[in-house]
């Protein structure tokens, strides 16, 4: 059987794939200012993922995309779903032991998408996600997960595509292009451009609402289709290259290929 494999496959199907490598996307569910929907995230990160499944191909097993994070800094905003960083901790371990037990040793955990301004070191929202994959790599030696945020891994290419792309930190021209690249009905506008005078670190001691009344951190006025498209695929091509690249090392330092 060629090509990746996901939920709309049966057991057997996936039985006779034999895939080695899982891919978790996990996105969230919050408020993106007044003209993207608050599963925005879940949009992005659900099309991304499956573009990376795809160009892995065989041996790849996709799961469903997880649209719940840890969105505590929009929690009482109108829409937005969040889950304890403990909880999402547990449904991640859940997820990869059930991974274990079929006896898949690759995960890749798409960590919801980040942004061209941030760290392949530190996770832009959905922290604890590192942690439980650094403990589920302490806890079972024979497994290989790693965690990746499609925007971070893709800076080089966003900040070409838009100089201001490291200031485009929520519902900005990033975002909003790909939304009206993929689902552009569900677009309403283009929203108030906006960055505040404060870093992002401020994120850790202040609700997102305090810090940016109209939910948009960056220039959504900048967005078009057309640059959502090729975000798209800067993304997916980042993406695939890094979780490639990623686990051929960790084969070199375990000493293990498949």
């Amino acid at each position: 059987m060629g090509g990746m494999l996901d939920y709309q496959n049966t057991t057997y199907d996936i039985e006779a794939g034999h895939p080695h490598t899982a891919i978790l996307p996990i996105a969230v569910v919050e408020r993106h200012g007044s003209h993207l929907p608050v599963g925005a995230d879940w949009m992005i990160v659900d099309a991304i993922a499956s573009r990376v499944a795809e160009t892995m191909g065989e041996g790849c097993y996709l799961l469903p995309t997880m649209p719940y994070g840890t969105s505590a800094g929009h929690v009482g905003e109108a829409g937005t779903l969040s889950l304890a960083p403990l909880t999402l901790m547990h449904v991640v371990r859940d997820l990869v032991d059930g991974l274990i037990a079929q006896g898949i040793r690759r995960v890749a955990v798409i960590n919801s998408h980040g942004g061209a301004g941030e760290s392949t070191v530190r996770p832009q929202g959905n922290f604890i996600v590192k942690t439980a994959v650094r403990q589920l790599n302490y806890d079972y030696p024979d497994l290989k997960a790693i965690w990746v945020q499609p925007f971070t891994v893709a800076k080089k290419r966003l900040l070409e595509l838009l100089p201001s792309a490291s200031d485009d930190l929520h519902a900005g021209a990033v975002e909003t292009s790909l939304l009206l690249h993929l689902q552009a009905d569900r677009v309403k506008g283009r929203g108030e451009d906006f960055v505040p005078a404060l870093g992002k670190e401020y994120l850790d001691y202040l609700p997102f609402s305090e810090i940016s009344p109209s939910g948009v951190w960056g220039h959504p006025s900048l967005a078009t289709a057309a640059l959502g498209e090729v975000v798209l695929g800067a993304a997916v091509e980042a993406t695939v290259a890094y979780i490639r690249e990623s686990f051929a090392h960790l084969d070199v330092m375990r000493g293990s290929q498949l």
